[in-house]
């Protein structure tokens, strides 16, 4: 199983919270192949920790159908789900929408001036072709209104898809070239909030997700 050179240096986190963060990253970008077996012996070397908080970390991303857990036998990483991932950004669309709602008393205009230059930091990466800033900045125009949101039901619900999002994603990521309609789109958010419509800013992050389905529909056909 391979996994990378060296472990992160601790932090305030509980053991669990280091190994399931680092492993749920691992299985989303790829280090973590599907289907690829985790062995709970390695991981706990790896962080130099025993046995425990690997197995209670590895259970919580069973519970997100992100690993596999067979008892007694083994356990692996689950294959990505091509044939529910309409389904998942139909639930995913909802979601941010549901954040920009909750969101939306809490916006001022600093909020609106941040995510302007978000998005204009999200073009410029796109205009690089610097695939893993894209991403961010992607990452962190949505984040701001979750962050706003401050639920923690709708923050943990989005994380949990967002995962199984994201590893489609990441396997097409280099080749779809969308960043121009995702920056034209976030800009049309923005505007809505400007004008305080919160009908057209839902509506419009919708549109977001589900455009980007559209795409990887024909990318994976």
């Amino acid at each position: 199983m391979p996994i990378p050179q060296k472990a992160p240096e601790s932090g305030p986190k509980t053991a669990r919270e280091r190994i399931y963060q680092e492993l749920r990253q691992w299985i989303i970008d790829g280090t973590l192949k599907p289907d690829e077996r985790i062995s709970d012996q390695e991981i706990s070397q790896y962080f130099s920790v025993s046995r425990t908080p690997v197995r209670e970390a590895m259970q919580l991303l069973a519970d997100q159908k992100l690993i596999n857990i067979y008892p007694g036998r083994e356990s692996r990483v689950s294959p990505i789900d091509f044939h529910n991932a309409r389904t998942s950004y139909r639930i995913a669309a909802e979601l941010h929408a549901m954040a920009v709602e909750f969101a939306y008393p809490k916006i001022t205009e600093s909020i609106l001036n941040e995510l302007k230059a978000i998005n204009d930091s999200f073009f410029s990466a796109g205009e690089q072709n610097l695939v893993a800033d894209e991403k961010h900045y992607d990452q962190q125009f949505h984040g701001i209104f979750l962050t706003l949101a401050d639920n923690y039901f709708l923050t943990e619900f989005t994380m949990t898809l967002g995962s199984h999002i994201e590893r489609i994603e990441n396997l097409y990521y280099s080749i779809i070239k969308n960043y121009k309609n995702s920056v034209s789109e976030h800009a049309q958010i923005i505007a809505s909030l400007e004008q305080k419509d919160i009908v057209a800013a839902k509506e419009t992050m919708r549109y977001n997700w589900m455009h980007t389905l559209e795409i990887l529909d024909h990318t994976i056909q």
